[in-house]
């Protein structure tokens, strides 16, 4: 974000992630639960540092996957706060994009959401219905039928790209050397989003980079966009609507939003747990605007007195919306942090 409307605090976690470390092997341990506690430790003692701050409207946000951790780690704060716990934070509400929020659910509806899009026949989508029950994730090999339907629908929708279903899907990255040696013509050279990782990866160990962030000289070795290597178990899955849930008797504001073209994460699961946590409609259904276009959609629910929560979809993005449409979502943040309607 630019300007002045917010201070943004980054943070690599789980322990291992980007240029975070352990000086031992059993802090390379982690989990969700574990997650939550080490990010409430360090808000409380960023706010201990940096007390000027403590004053200030705090909101906690999170995407994909993070969807799990920020509802029971607002949650955490918010009760917190009512122990009286020192610093008081002083949390106003939360954000998550394209958020995690039930395992099960994200696999029934990439079904529904495929089928909405039209990357699987009517037919086998009632098949699908009648067959699995809307069971995905762990089906009977006895249901013979069932698993029929479902290997038909991985064959049609595996060569989409689930992060946004209307760009290329690329099975293998170029090699480095040719991002590097080789001057990009066009957009063609790098017409995958995934090339670019290769080249987050490049900027990040470039020595000149860690000394302007004040990475510590041997405390982390070769960085890693994604360091798939960690020891890190799920222990919140399958579901946190329940933290949501209580979220909603809570006396913050919550912004939800979703890509309409990302089926990784589809936008019908959102809506659907939004809609289990029975908020009544504040704001109905509509479409929103940036620059006089339609940017999305968006239906605001009340929650507690004066709190609400909003829901928007970003048009014509993926899965990490802001990549695909900064603009829209720059003003989609900005509109909802001043209180406007989206």
């Amino acid at each position: 974000m630019v300007g002045h409307m917010l201070n943004m605090i980054y943070i690599d976690i789980p322990v291992g992630t980007g240029f975070s470390y352990s000086q031992t092997q059993q802090g390379y341990y982690s989990s969700d639960t574990l997650w939550v506690d080490h990010a409430y430790s360090f808000i409380q003692k960023w706010l201990v540092v940096h007390s000027k701050f403590s004053s200030n409207p705090f909101y906690i946000g999170g995407g994909s996957y993070s969807g799990i951790i920020t509802g029971p780690l607002v949650q955490k704060v918010y009760q917190g706060n009512q122990a009286r716990h020192v610093p008081h934070i002083n949390i106003k509400g939360y954000v998550i994009a394209s958020p995690s929020v039930d395992t099960h659910q994200i696999y029934s509806t990439q079904v529904l959401y495929a089928y909405h899009m039209s990357l699987i026949p009517k037919e086998l989508y009632e098949s699908l219905e009648e067959n699995c029950k809307g069971n995905y994730v762990n089906i009977d090999p006895d249901n013979t039928k069932c698993v029929s339907d479902y290997k038909a629908y991985s064959e049609l929708v595996r060569y989409i790209n689930q992060q946004q279903i209307l760009e290329p899907l690329c099975m293998t990255t170029p090699a480095v050397n040719q991002l590097i040696q080789q001057p990009v013509q066009d957009d063609q050279e790098l017409r995958c989003r995934s090339y670019y990782h290769i080249l987050v990866n490049i900027w990040a160990n470039d020595e000149n980079v860690r000394k302007a962030l004040h990475i510590r000289e041997g405390t982390k070795g070769e960085f890693l966009r994604c360091n798939k290597t960690l020891e890190y178990t799920q222990n919140l899955q399958p579901s946190v609507i329940d933290y949501y849930r209580n979220l909603t008797n809570a006396n913050i504001q919550a912004l939800v939003y979703s890509s309409d073209l990302d089926m990784a994460i589809p936008q019908v699961g959102t809506q659907e747990w939004i809609k289990s946590l029975n908020m009544s409609i504040h704001d109905k259904w509509r479409a929103w605007f940036v620059e006089g276009q339609v940017a999305g959609f968006t239906e605001i629910y009340k929650m507690k007195q004066d709190h609400y929560l909003t829901y928007a979809t970003v048009k014509g993005a993926g899965h990490v919306a802001q990549t695909f449409k900064p603009k829209e979502v720059y003003n989609l943040i900005k509109r909802w942090f001043s209180f406007s309607l989206i």
